[in-house]
């Protein structure tokens, strides 16, 4: 695991990357954050599976991802976990960065709907925000597992820049860095479900976030195309109102 910290006082913000090794951008974003002036506040920079990340692999012994809050004696990964929540347990806010091969639009991906959330999820510039309940997840992700995070989820395609600029002005309008950012009206989509792959839905052209009825069923397709999701066509989501 690497770290650096810039900055002192509140609010402290916490940005990981490569919780996946194979998810590069992570890195490349957590570059252009090194050497920005903070006018006020502390941002905790953790790149974490650095292991993983020089095998040129999405993990060592299991998806990181999937194995909060760890296990002592556990494997790589259950181990690493437990030391990013002890770097973590100190931040405000925390964003859990993430690219996938799936052509999508950018967006934020929720686990919790409290207000400090939803303040978060406001301060940055993305209109699609994805609410993946513990059900779906079993409450193992980072973000389930500290006070307040979001996972940003960006097209692997993005180039860094643009995708390091979505950082920067969330941290704008969390006021850490000058100046602010006009924030998206988002829309929330609830997922609810998966298309599994069979015989039946090979060669399916679907398009994330533009719904679509397969066998009478009309849903939103959200991560299709993405390929670390083994015999997972695709999440199923409806669209929900925003709470509060």
């Amino acid at each position: 695991m690497y770290k650096a910290i810039h900055g002192f006082g509140k609010p402290v913000v916490g940005i990981v990357g490569c919780l996946h090794g194979n998810e590069v951008l992570g890195k490349k974003i957590i570059e252009t954050l090194k050497d920005i002036s903070l006018v006020q506040g502390t941002i905790v920079l953790l790149l974490a599976n650095t292991e993983a990340m020089k095998q040129g692999k999405r993990f060592i012994d299991a998806d990181l991802n999937r194995c909060f809050p760890g296990k002592e004696n556990g494997n790589h990964e259950e181990k690493l976990a437990i030391s990013l929540l002890d770097e973590l347990s100190k931040c405000d806010y925390v964003i859990d960065l993430h690219s996938t091969s799936a052509e999508t639009e950018n967006f934020i991906i929720i686990t919790k709907e409290d207000e400090e959330t939803k303040k978060l999820v406001h301060s940055v510039p993305l209109n699609k925000v994805v609410l993946m309940k513990n059900n779906l997840i079993e409450t193992k992700t980072l973000i389930d597992n500290v006070g307040c995070g979001i996972s940003l989820e960006f097209d692997e395609r993005i180039k860094p820049e643009e995708a390091s600029l979505v950082v920067m002005n969330c941290l704008r309008n969390l006021k850490l860095v000058n100046g602010k950012c006009k924030s998206e009206i988002p829309i929330r989509y609830l997922v609810y479900g998966d298309m599994k792959k069979s015989r039946d839905n090979i060669g399916l052209e679907l398009i994330n976030f533009r719904e679509v009825e397969v066998c009478g069923e009309k849903f939103y397709p959200i991560l299709f195309g993405e390929k670390e999701y083994g015999n997972i066509l695709c999440l199923k989501a409806k669209i929900c109102k925003i709470k509060g």
